[in-house]
């Protein structure tokens, strides 16, 4: 991205961060399945093996999805067994989420995940750690503006 302001594809900021989106969620996908896990059914349980238990409301906040996104992918890992429910009277976005004995015996098979996808993008673990403090840092200014 330069400083002069033009309309081309290569210029645009979202063009990489979008084109790097594609990658990675592809190259997930064959460890993922082997799990029974899609990359955004993979991203909750990330939450859940680090909490426990989180509502709806956290989820979303914390993966940028809208409750129409997210509905579909937390019926499905109902249905997987690998979480269940806990309604609240408060509504549903209070609704807790919780992770089953079958999610948490996932985790054991997932440990290997972070460290296959550096080994496919053949990329040193410390230059992904670079990019990914680069996005965090984006993130935080975004959310800061929230």
């Amino acid at each position: 991205m330069t400083t002069k302001s033009t309309l081309t594809l290569n210029e645009q900021l979202c063009f990489p961060v979008y084109g790097s989106t594609r990658i990675i969620s592809r190259l997930y996908q064959p460890v993922l399945a082997k799990l029974q896990l899609s990359y955004p059914e993979y991203l909750v349980m990330l939450m859940l093996w680090e909490n426990n238990e989180v509502n709806i409301g956290q989820i979303r906040r914390q993966l940028y999805l809208n409750k129409e996104s997210l509905m579909p992918i937390l019926n499905t890992l109902q249905q997987k067994d690998f979480i269940s429910f806990q309604a609240e009277n408060s509504g549903v976005l209070e609704t807790k989420i919780q992770i089953t004995k079958t999610g948490k015996a996932l985790k054991t098979r997932a440990k290997r995940i972070p460290f296959s996808l550096s080994r496919v993008l053949n990329t040193p673990v410390e230059e992904l750690g670079s990019m990914q403090l680069l996005i965090k840092n984006f993130l935080n200014r975004f959310e800061k503006k929230k």
